[in-house]
């Protein structure tokens, strides 16, 4: 018959944990637990959105602006071009656009890089490449602002009067990690931009242009036309782009939609 010092020594001794570790191991369990967001599977916080930092204490996963910039993006049209506009997809039949190609793939490796232009002729592929860099920085789940010149400059323009929600739009454009301003200055077919359209412009382009923030400027006006327009704004993107600035000849041999 088994003793009970025999039966007290066959049971596994369980070693005492502090209130820190007991405190870590529970935090690592909470964040083990899988969430269900959907849109973005973030391999951080497993999709839940947080993680725990301490003792009921929650932190906003990075992520969030990721699905908060796609959300946007889903509403802004530019989604689908998404899976289409990708550099894969972006078939260089001419030298031009195979050095074209090379830069905006160069310009998401330049750790000094800030702004990418590509300006001119309408169906050359302008639309194409800077989707394809905006797709690679939510693809790093780094948070993405499109903004599509014609449809969001009037929004904006028309809050003006209401200063807390303008200024609220204004300072999202301003201070997201990138920002896409897609067909800039582009209004009604042959109608050069307002007075409005160049405040509007100069407010958003100068504060990024200050901080160094990534931009990408696509447009049918080309640098010189921009410097006709405003030339603060023309010098301040062509001092930011450097390099990676592109005005694409115009010439209807350049423009592939005509060819599809």
């Amino acid at each position: 018959m088994q003793t009970l010092l025999g039966i007290m020594q066959s049971v596994p001794q369980i070693e005492p944990i502090t209130d820190d570790e007991f405190e870590r191991k529970q935090m690592e369990w909470k964040n083990s637990i899988q969430g269900n967001l959907e849109g973005y599977d973030c391999q951080e916080c497993l999709n839940r959105g947080y993680s725990f930092v301490g003792e009921n204490v929650v932190r906003n996963c990075k992520c969030m602006e990721v699905r908060r910039s796609m959300n946007l993006i889903e509403k802004s049209g530019l989604k689908p071009l998404m899976k289409r506009y990708t550099f894969d997809k972006y078939i260089t039949h001419e030298a031009w656009q195979q050095t074209v190609k090379e830069s905006a793939q160069r310009f998401l490796k330049d750790p000094d890089a800030c702004f990418f232009g590509i300006f001119g002729q309408t169906g050359s592929g302008k639309t194409h490449l800077c989707t394809a860099i905006a797709s690679s920085y939510l693809n790093e789940r780094i948070p993405v602002c499109y903004m599509l010149w014609c449809a969001d400059s009037k929004k904006l323009k028309a809050t003006v009067n209401d200063g807390e929600l303008h200024d609220q739009e204004i300072k999202r454009l301003q201070n997201t990690d990138v920002l896409y301003i897609d067909d800039l200055f582009k209004c009604k077919y042959g109608s050069e931009p307002s007075d409005a359209d160049v405040r509007l412009a100069f407010e958003i382009i100068n504060t990024r242009y200050n901080a160094q923030l990534t931009t990408l400027i696509s447009s049918e006006f080309t640098i010189d036309n921009l410097y006709g327009i405003d030339a603060a704004i023309a010098g301040r993107i062509r001092e930011m782009c450097g390099s990676y600035l592109w005005n694409i000849k115009r010439s209807d041999s350049r423009n592939y939609r005509l060819k599809s």
